[in-house]
């Protein structure tokens, strides 16, 4: 038996009687996004010109992913799902997140 074995042990005990979790340990929740028109694109940087890498349909909730969107405020960075990139401000309406 080596030594790691015993030590990756030791700290899982010390990480569950600390109370952390995965969750806990997470990224922070800024917010949530309703999508408000019936398709919206989801692109990789904050420009109308980016590549489209995902869409989101009306209805759909979108998670925030910085606390500020950007400096003239038109795009916010968003997650859906694993899709991470940014959306159009005005077709988005604020929401509690679930």
């Amino acid at each position: 038996m080596t030594l790691k074995a015993p030590l990756a042990l030791a700290l899982a005990g010390l990480v569950s009687l600390s109370g952390f979790s995965a969750e806990a340990q997470a990224a922070p929740k800024y917010g949530c996004f309703k999508v408000t028109v019936p398709s919206l694109n989801i692109r990789a940087r904050p420009y109308s010109s980016a590549d489209v890498i995902g869409v989101a349909k009306k209805g759909d909730i979108l998670e925030k992913r910085k606390l500020f969107c950007t400096p003239r405020g038109f795009w916010c960075a968003v997650r859906k799902g694993s899709l991470e990139g940014y959306a159009d401000k005005s077709n988005l309406a604020k929401l509690p997140c679930p």
